[in-house]
Protein backbone atom coordinates (compact mmCIF):
# COMPACT_ATOMS: atom_id res chain seq x y z
CA UNK A 1 0.00 0.00 0.00
CA UNK A 2 1.37 3.41 -0.96
CA UNK A 3 1.51 5.85 1.93
CA UNK A 4 3.32 8.90 3.26
CA UNK A 5 4.11 6.80 6.33
CA UNK A 6 6.80 4.21 6.74
CA UNK A 7 5.01 1.35 8.45
CA UNK A 8 5.03 -2.33 9.26
CA UNK A 9 2.09 -4.56 8.39
CA UNK A 10 1.42 -8.05 9.69
CA UNK A 11 -1.57 -10.03 8.45
CA UNK A 12 -3.22 -13.23 9.69
CA UNK A 13 -2.08 -16.35 7.86
CA UNK A 14 -5.64 -16.95 6.77
CA UNK A 15 -7.77 -13.96 5.81
CA UNK A 16 -10.22 -15.15 3.19
CA UNK A 17 -12.80 -13.10 5.09
CA UNK A 18 -12.78 -9.64 6.58
CA UNK A 19 -10.52 -9.42 9.62
CA UNK A 20 -10.24 -6.79 12.35
CA UNK A 21 -7.30 -4.40 12.41
CA UNK A 22 -5.09 -2.70 14.99
CA UNK A 23 -3.25 0.51 14.14
CA UNK A 24 -0.25 1.32 16.37
CA UNK A 25 1.17 4.78 17.09
CA UNK A 26 4.42 5.09 19.03
CA UNK A 27 5.58 7.72 21.49
CA UNK A 28 7.74 10.79 20.91
CA UNK A 29 11.27 9.77 19.96
CA UNK A 30 10.43 6.12 19.29
CA UNK A 31 9.62 4.19 16.11
CA UNK A 32 7.33 1.64 14.49
CA UNK A 33 9.01 -1.32 16.23
CA UNK A 34 8.27 -0.13 19.75
CA UNK A 35 4.67 -1.22 20.33
CA UNK A 36 4.65 -4.44 18.33
CA UNK A 37 5.41 -6.64 21.38
CA UNK A 38 2.20 -5.42 23.01
CA UNK A 39 0.06 -7.10 20.34
CA UNK A 40 2.17 -10.15 19.52
CA UNK A 41 -0.63 -12.38 20.86
CA UNK A 42 -3.07 -10.97 18.29
CA UNK A 43 -1.18 -11.56 15.07
CA UNK A 44 -3.25 -14.66 14.20
CA UNK A 45 -6.55 -12.81 14.42
CA UNK A 46 -5.85 -9.20 13.42
CA UNK A 47 -4.17 -7.20 10.73
CA UNK A 48 -1.60 -5.05 12.51
CA UNK A 49 -0.28 -1.78 11.11
CA UNK A 50 2.45 0.08 13.00
CA UNK A 51 3.10 3.60 11.69
CA UNK A 52 6.32 5.54 12.07
CA UNK A 53 5.95 9.27 12.74
CA UNK A 54 6.96 11.36 9.73
CA UNK A 55 9.16 13.78 11.69
CA UNK A 56 12.77 12.70 12.28
CA UNK A 57 14.29 13.53 15.66
CA UNK A 58 17.92 13.17 16.82
CA UNK A 59 16.73 9.91 18.36
CA UNK A 60 13.64 8.31 16.85
CA UNK A 61 10.56 9.89 15.29
CA UNK A 62 7.46 11.93 16.08
CA UNK A 63 4.09 12.78 14.59
CA UNK A 64 4.51 16.46 15.50
CA UNK A 65 7.14 18.46 17.38
CA UNK A 66 6.69 19.26 21.03
CA UNK A 67 7.62 22.92 21.23
CA UNK A 68 6.25 26.31 22.22
CA UNK A 69 5.34 27.58 18.76
CA UNK A 70 1.59 26.95 18.57
CA UNK A 71 1.46 27.83 14.85
CA UNK A 72 3.91 25.10 13.93
CA UNK A 73 2.31 22.63 16.31
CA UNK A 74 -1.09 23.26 14.75
CA UNK A 75 0.20 22.75 11.18
CA UNK A 76 2.10 19.57 12.04
CA UNK A 77 -0.79 18.24 14.10
CA UNK A 78 -3.21 18.93 11.24
CA UNK A 79 -0.96 17.05 8.84
CA UNK A 80 -0.72 14.07 11.21
CA UNK A 81 -4.47 13.97 11.80
CA UNK A 82 -5.27 14.06 8.08
CA UNK A 83 -2.55 11.61 7.08
CA UNK A 84 -3.63 9.06 9.69
CA UNK A 85 -7.27 9.27 8.62
CA UNK A 86 -6.25 8.73 5.00
CA UNK A 87 -4.07 5.77 5.95
CA UNK A 88 -6.84 4.06 7.92
CA UNK A 89 -9.43 4.54 5.19
CA UNK A 90 -7.04 3.32 2.50
CA UNK A 91 -6.05 0.25 4.54
CA UNK A 92 -9.68 -0.69 5.17
CA UNK A 93 -10.35 -0.62 1.44
CA UNK A 94 -7.13 -2.19 0.18
CA UNK A 95 -6.96 -5.05 2.70
CA UNK A 96 -10.74 -5.62 2.94
CA UNK A 97 -10.65 -5.03 6.70
CA UNK A 98 -13.63 -5.42 8.98
CA UNK A 99 -14.67 -1.78 9.22
CA UNK A 100 -16.76 -2.60 12.30
CA UNK A 101 -13.68 -3.69 14.23
CA UNK A 102 -10.99 -1.03 13.89
CA UNK A 103 -8.75 -0.54 16.93
CA UNK A 104 -6.35 2.36 17.49
CA UNK A 105 -3.55 1.88 20.04
CA UNK A 106 -1.12 4.61 21.02
CA UNK A 107 1.46 5.32 23.69
CA UNK A 108 2.29 8.83 24.97
CA UNK A 109 2.20 11.11 21.88
CA UNK A 110 0.61 8.20 20.05
CA UNK A 111 -2.10 8.08 22.74
CA UNK A 112 -2.73 11.78 22.20
CA UNK A 113 -3.09 11.09 18.49
CA UNK A 114 -5.48 8.14 18.76
CA UNK A 115 -7.80 9.95 21.17
CA UNK A 116 -7.99 12.89 18.77
CA UNK A 117 -8.59 10.62 15.76
CA UNK A 118 -11.40 8.79 17.57
CA UNK A 119 -13.14 12.10 18.28
CA UNK A 120 -12.83 13.19 14.65
CA UNK A 121 -13.66 9.91 12.88
CA UNK A 122 -16.57 8.90 15.11
CA UNK A 123 -18.15 5.55 14.15
CA UNK A 124 -15.25 4.69 11.83
CA UNK A 125 -13.29 3.78 14.98
CA UNK A 126 -14.63 1.09 17.31
CA UNK A 127 -12.00 0.72 20.03
CA UNK A 128 -9.16 2.85 21.34
CA UNK A 129 -6.27 1.96 23.64
CA UNK A 130 -4.64 5.10 25.04
CA UNK A 131 -1.52 4.40 27.11
CA UNK A 132 0.12 7.12 29.20
CA UNK A 133 -1.28 9.99 27.16
CA UNK A 134 -3.90 12.72 27.16
CA UNK A 135 -6.05 14.75 24.80
CA UNK A 136 -3.56 17.29 23.40
CA UNK A 137 -4.21 20.94 24.13
CA UNK A 138 -3.91 21.79 20.41
CA UNK A 139 -6.97 19.61 19.73
CA UNK A 140 -9.05 21.40 22.34
CA UNK A 141 -7.79 24.90 21.55
CA UNK A 142 -8.20 24.73 17.76
CA UNK A 143 -11.87 23.74 17.89
CA UNK A 144 -11.79 20.54 15.84
CA UNK A 145 -15.24 19.24 14.94
CA UNK A 146 -16.08 16.18 17.03
CA UNK A 147 -18.38 13.30 16.14
CA UNK A 148 -20.35 11.16 18.58
CA UNK A 149 -18.33 8.59 20.54
CA UNK A 150 -21.26 6.98 22.34
CA UNK A 151 -20.50 3.76 20.45
CA UNK A 152 -16.80 3.85 21.37
CA UNK A 153 -15.04 1.49 23.75
CA UNK A 154 -11.88 3.09 25.08
CA UNK A 155 -9.21 1.68 27.38
CA UNK A 156 -7.18 4.41 29.10
CA UNK A 157 -4.25 3.47 31.30
CA UNK A 158 -1.62 5.42 33.17
CA UNK A 159 1.24 4.85 35.58
CA UNK A 160 0.69 6.68 38.86
CA UNK A 161 4.43 7.51 38.99
CA UNK A 162 4.59 8.88 35.43
CA UNK A 163 6.88 11.93 35.42
CA UNK A 164 6.55 12.61 31.67
CA UNK A 165 2.78 12.78 31.23
CA UNK A 166 1.20 13.38 34.66
CA UNK A 167 -1.24 10.78 35.95
CA UNK A 168 -3.89 13.49 36.35
CA UNK A 169 -3.90 14.02 32.59
CA UNK A 170 -4.93 10.41 32.10
CA UNK A 171 -7.73 10.91 34.60
CA UNK A 172 -8.81 14.01 32.68
CA UNK A 173 -9.05 11.96 29.46
CA UNK A 174 -11.17 9.40 31.30
CA UNK A 175 -13.55 12.08 32.52
CA UNK A 176 -13.69 13.75 29.09
CA UNK A 177 -14.71 10.59 27.25
CA UNK A 178 -17.15 9.57 29.98
CA UNK A 179 -18.85 12.95 29.69
CA UNK A 180 -19.29 12.32 25.95
CA UNK A 181 -20.95 8.97 26.59
CA UNK A 182 -18.14 6.60 25.57
CA UNK A 183 -17.70 3.22 27.26
CA UNK A 184 -14.53 3.92 29.26
CA UNK A 185 -12.26 1.40 30.97
CA UNK A 186 -9.64 3.15 33.11
CA UNK A 187 -6.69 1.36 34.69
CA UNK A 188 -3.88 2.70 36.83
CA UNK A 189 -0.62 0.93 37.54
CA UNK A 190 2.28 1.34 39.94
CA UNK A 191 4.66 2.31 37.17
CA UNK A 192 6.28 5.25 35.41
CA UNK A 193 6.14 6.27 31.76
CA UNK A 194 6.12 2.78 30.29
CA UNK A 195 3.79 -0.16 29.74
CA UNK A 196 4.01 -2.80 32.46
CA UNK A 197 3.33 -6.49 31.83
CA UNK A 198 0.06 -6.20 33.76
CA UNK A 199 -0.93 -3.29 31.54
CA UNK A 200 -0.09 -5.30 28.43
CA UNK A 201 -2.21 -8.22 29.58
CA UNK A 202 -5.14 -5.94 30.37
CA UNK A 203 -5.07 -4.15 27.02
CA UNK A 204 -4.92 -7.44 25.10
CA UNK A 205 -7.98 -8.70 26.97
CA UNK A 206 -9.74 -5.42 26.20
CA UNK A 207 -9.03 -5.78 22.47
CA UNK A 208 -10.25 -9.40 22.50
CA UNK A 209 -13.56 -8.53 24.14
CA UNK A 210 -16.64 -8.47 21.93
Amino acid sequence: MRSNFIYKHFSPKEFNEQKPAIFLFHGYGSDEEDLLPLVEDLTETHHIFSLRGSITLPSGYAYWYIEDDDTNISAEFNDAIQSVQNFIKQAIKEYNLDSQNVVLLGFSQGAMLVQSIALIMGKDINKVVALSGCIPSVFKERGYAKKSVKHLKIFISHGIDDTVVPFQWGEASRDYFKALGANVSFKSYVSGHYVSMENKNDLVEFIKEE
